[in-house]
């Protein structure tokens, strides 16, 4: 059983975290005079908090998980989108439960499930482990094993490691959508998550992360030739 998702994740909004991010922020090391340094805070301090702050979605300690997206092999796209980050979690949780009970019903025994995305094992599965982990909500065993398991274990199919497990020859989903002739990513990509989420349409971001899945459920396809 393939279980391809993907995770939309925003920066920190917590005001106790910002203030430590800032506190942080330093001028380049070169920047020694005291009038120097308050002209550079001055001139570009508030940029590079905001910088920090926008990388937090890239750590599970800060960031938080906005949306999630998965399937069941060839079924339909679930996506749960919420700022209620433990109730966006769970639901994918959930949904994961009832794959599993599904496979069972069906195959009359437990299909594993092979958990499948685009950078899943350097990114997805261990911001979703560590935000787990903070909001205390423990996941499903089959996932929880994909978490620790090693990038090369048969829990894990990650389309970028599959195509080169050569770190210099690693490319991005969109590079490999153009290659093998697959609708890509278009006019909007990860890096505008953020802003849409707060400023925008929450219902593109919604659809953005239900398209990845369906990009990577095609990748994996070409990948092994099914």
């Amino acid at each position: 059983m393939l279980i391809p998702f993907d995770i939309e994740t925003i920066p920190t909004t917590d005001d106790d975290d910002i203030a430590e991010i800032a506190k942080s922020i330093s001028p380049p090391a070169t920047i020694k005079l005291p009038a120097s340094i308050a002209k550079w805070r001055d001139e570009h301090g508030a940029k590079a908090i905001a910088d920090a702050v926008s990388k937090t979605s890239f750590n599970g300690l800060y960031g938080q998980i906005a949306c999630i997206a998965c399937a069941r092999d060839d079924g339909d796209v679930f996506v749960s989108a919420s700022d209620d980050e433990s109730n966006v979690i769970n639901e994918f949780y959930d949904a994961i439960r009832d794959y599993v009970r599904q496979s069972e019903k069906d195959h009359h025994y437990q299909d594993s499930p092979v958990f499948c995305g685009h950078n899943i094992a350097g990114f997805d599965l261990q911001f979703l482990k560590h935000r787990s982990i903070i909001l205390g909500i423990k996941p499903p065993p089959d996932i929880m094993l994909a978490m620790s398991a090693k990038p090369w274990d048969k829990c894990i199919a990650d389309t970028m490691l599959m195509w080169s497990s050569d770190s210099q020859k690693r490319t991005s989903m969109d590079k490999l959508c153009k290659a093998f002739g697959i609708d890509g990513k278009g006019d909007f990509d990860g890096s505008m998550v953020a802003n849409e989420w707060f400023n925008g349409d929450r219902n593109k971001v919604r659809e953005y992360c239900q398209d990845d899945v369906r990009r990577t459920r095609e990748l994996y396809k070409r990948i092994t030739f099914a």
